[in-house]
């Protein structure tokens, strides 16, 4: 069942991608193309307007979803694409909860916390396949997750719900990985 979705997944982006690919659009392109969506979907989130927020980053996560598919599909994938498509995912998080905080969605103490822990998580994949862990995509709220919950509270007008939310389950998915290493690096 989840080999036949990711299928449906996988063919339903390449025929987005395929005509950006006819143009010669480059991956880094829509990497960078998701981070200025996601840029907007901040300052909307700064200026109070949660549902238009989330339909931003809505489809921000769509284009995000793109840049991978088009690398793949013609043949252009490169290590710094990965470590720009990261970077700037890092960077896209981070805007998002200083928007929520700074539009006063949230108290900025919670974001912070949040944005850490979101932060720790990604870091924690990086440096323990570093060291030799392999692939470490253990948890409960890994970067899609987090973003469907701010997405789906905004919608309805409660995104410091869901900062909450992903907060705490940013922590526990640290706490998850961190057992895991300490399992593969042990």
């Amino acid at each position: 069942m989840l080999n036949s979705y990711r299928e449906n997944v996988r063919v339903y982006l390449e025929a987005i991608v395929r005509p950006l690919a006819k143009i010669g659009v480059t991956p880094n392109t829509i990497t960078i193309m998701g981070l200025l969506i996601n840029l907007v979907g901040a300052y909307l989130f700064y200026i109070g307007d949660q549902f238009w927020a989330a339909v931003t980053l809505l489809f921000g996560s769509l284009v995000d979803a793109l840049d991978g598919t088009l690398a793949r599909m013609t043949g252009k994938t490169s290590r710094f694409g990965a470590f720009l498509d990261s970077t700037l995912d890092r960077i896209s998080d981070g805007a998002v909860l200083f928007g929520i905080a700074l539009g006063g969605l949230v108290d900025w103490r919670a974001a912070f916390l949040t944005f850490m822990g979101a932060y720790i998580v990604s870091y924690e994949r990086c440096r323990a396949e570093l060291a030799g862990s392999g692939k470490l995509a253990i948890g409960i709220a890994e970067r899609a997750e987090r973003l469907l919950i701010l997405i789906a509270f905004a919608l309805i007008g409660y995104v410091w719900y869901g900062v909450y939310l992903v907060g705490i389950l940013a922590w526990i998915t640290v706490v998850q990985r961190m057992w895991a290493a300490y399992g593969r690096l042990s």
